[in-house]
């Protein structure tokens, strides 16, 4: 098996199962939340200054489609914060079927974008964070003493 394929294929197995332990943990959801935009965010620094052949810039070698798909998955790497803010998975769940499908369709010029894509497949496998349930309330002694 190829780093490649390790690549494409282990990040999104390893964005499954943090996923299923966000589901059972806030804590872990909490933490889904910020991973895949501040990779993207580095990914598309790095794209700008460097990471081409001859150490030019990635993007700068790209048309115009190029770009524009690069912006999109970027932009999709932000649903799980949207996700929280509208306390909704389905911000999480749409980038995530876009982000595969455009990974599927630019394999190689995206193949970067894999971790970002399985921390949305994470967050939408986990749901928002939601709010603190706080310590369960207990009843006054008074009501219990009467029954």
């Amino acid at each position: 098996m190829t780093l490649f394929a390790v690549w494409m294929a282990g990040f999104p197995v390893l964005g499954v199962i943090a996923g299923m332990l966000g589901a059972s943990f806030r804590r872990v959801r909490q933490v889904l939340v910020w991973p895949a935009a501040v990779y993207s965010a580095g990914v598309l620094v790095y794209g700008l200054f460097a990471g081409g052949p001859n150490g030019s810039a990635y993007i700068a070698n790209l048309d115009v489609m190029g770009v524009a798909v690069v912006v999109v998955v970027t932009v999709l790497s932000l649903a799980p914060i949207l996700s929280a803010r509208m306390r909704s998975r389905a911000p999480s769940v749409v980038a995530t079927i876009v982000m595969g499908l455009l990974i599927l369709s630019f394999t190689l010029g995206l193949a970067p974008w894999v971790p970002a894509a399985s921390s949305v497949l994470a967050a939408a496998i986990a749901g928002p964070p939601g709010k603190a349930e706080g310590l369960p309330q207990q009843e006054p002694l008074e009501k219990n003493a009467k029954a």
